[in-house]
C-alpha cells in the first residue's frame, strides 16, 4: 500500500486496530445487557408464578368451601 503521505500506514493500522477493540467492547456491552435483561425478566416471571400459585390456591379453597357446603 502506498501513500503519499508519512506515517499514513501506521495511521491506517492504528485505525483498525482502535476499530476492533471499540467493536470487542461494544459487543461485551451488549452481551452483558442481554444477560442481565434476561436474569431480571426471570425474576420478574418467578414473581409472577408466585402470585399466579397463590391465586390458585385460593380458587382451590373457595371451590372446596363451596363443595362442602352443598354436599350438607
Amino acid at each position: 500500500m502506498q501513500i503519499g503521505l508519512p506515517g499514513t500506514q501506521e495511521m491506517i493500522i492504528l485505525l483498525f486496530v482502535l476499530l476492533f477493540w471499540v467493536g470487542v467492547i461494544a459487543v461485551g456491552v451488549l452481551v452483558a445487557l442481554r444477560l442481565k435483561s434476561r436474569f431480571s425478566d426471570s425474576d420478574d416471571q418467578s414473581e409472577r408464578i408466585e402470585q399466579l400459585e397463590d391465586e390458585v390456591e385460593e380458587l382451590r379453597e373457595e371451590r372446596d368451601a363451596r363443595e362442602s357446603r352443598s354436599d350438607r
